[in-house]
């Protein structure tokens, strides 16, 4: 009888294992369907390479679902997320001595389709505003311009200062300065 009672106990036990493991992983792919655009559109304004984009954003996910698992804090995951990625773009920066690649890459890279509605006309004054806001992105500091691509992708200063590890009020004034710089070039 107490054979049979162990027994239950365990196939609980194992079921309430795999409903956690399932809740996890669910999590971790609402994540991923929610960010993984925006956090490689990130990574490629970082100056990373497309083919590594999809490496660390892969990675880092994973990082994710392994965080959860050993219930690790679950109060921001999306700057968690963000913040694992700007680390691994920086350490494969740093260990591939990589050069910075165009600033603002053409999207369409990451499989967007560019707008076929828009006239000949509309198509060339977009590339002609998006090369203006490349140049004027060239000088900023790196702080400012980290700070206006994470603000772009819909991250909060909040966000921004955990994914950076900078205060909110350097947050704020990165963004504040570097907007104003950005409408004085152009």
């Amino acid at each position: 009888m107490g054979t049979v009672k162990s027994m239950q106990l365990s196939r609980s036990a194992v079921w309430e294992v795999s409903r956690a493991v399932q809740d996890v992983r669910d999590i971790v792919l609402a994540h991923y369907d929610r960010e993984h655009i925006a956090l490689r559109r990130y990574l490629l304004f970082l100056g990373m390479d497309l083919d590594s984009t999809r490496e660390i954003v892969q990675e880092s996910f994973l990082k994710l679902h392994e965080h959860l698992l050993a219930n690790g804090n679950r109060s921001n995951l999306r700057a968690w997320v963000y913040r694992v990625a700007h680390n691994l773009a920086r350490n494969a920066q740093t260990a591939s001595y990589s050069k910075r690649t165009e600033l603002v890459p053409d999207l369409t890279a990451l499989g967007e389709a560019a707008a076929s509605l828009a006239s000949a006309e509309d198509e060339l004054l977009a590339r002609e505003r998006l090369v203006r806001v490349r140049q004027a992105m060239t000088h900023l500091s790196t702080a400012q311009r980290e700070c206006l691509v994470l603000r772009s992708q819909g991250l909060k200063y909040r966000e921004i200062a955990e994914v950076l590890s900078l205060s909110v009020s350097t947050v704020a004034e990165n963004i504040q300065r570097g907007l104003g710089r950005v409408k004085e070039l152009l």
